[in-house]
């Protein structure tokens, strides 16, 4: 997230765990133990930081000239569907 001088950063962000989101706090476990993460704040600071370059080395990945389809599905995920199709334009006189 990029602010400008004129929003306002919360000096605190919650989380809710209850009431149906009990998921979040797995979730936020999870992340903790996949990057290694003493503590929520830095689990979730962490998985932010990997999501965006991930997204960027995915994005390279696409542009690479040994991509596939089938690759590119095997790097999509849920939350970020890759496609990867090549156009061609032909032109006869």
């Amino acid at each position: 997230m990029v602010t400008t001088p004129t929003d306002e950063v919360p000096s605190q962000v919650r989380i809710r765990t209850d009431d149906g989101n009990e998921h979040r706090y797995d979730t936020i476990q999870e992340a903790k133990a996949v990057f290694n993460e003493g503590n929520n704040t830095a689990a979730i600071l962490a998985a932010c930081r990997h999501a965006r370059h991930d997204l960027r080395a995915k994005q390279r990945a696409l542009n690479h000239p040994d991509m596939t389809e089938d690759l590119a599905e095997v790097l999509s995920t849920p939350l970020m569907n890759l496609e990867y199709r090549i156009d061609t334009d032909v032109k006869t006189d």
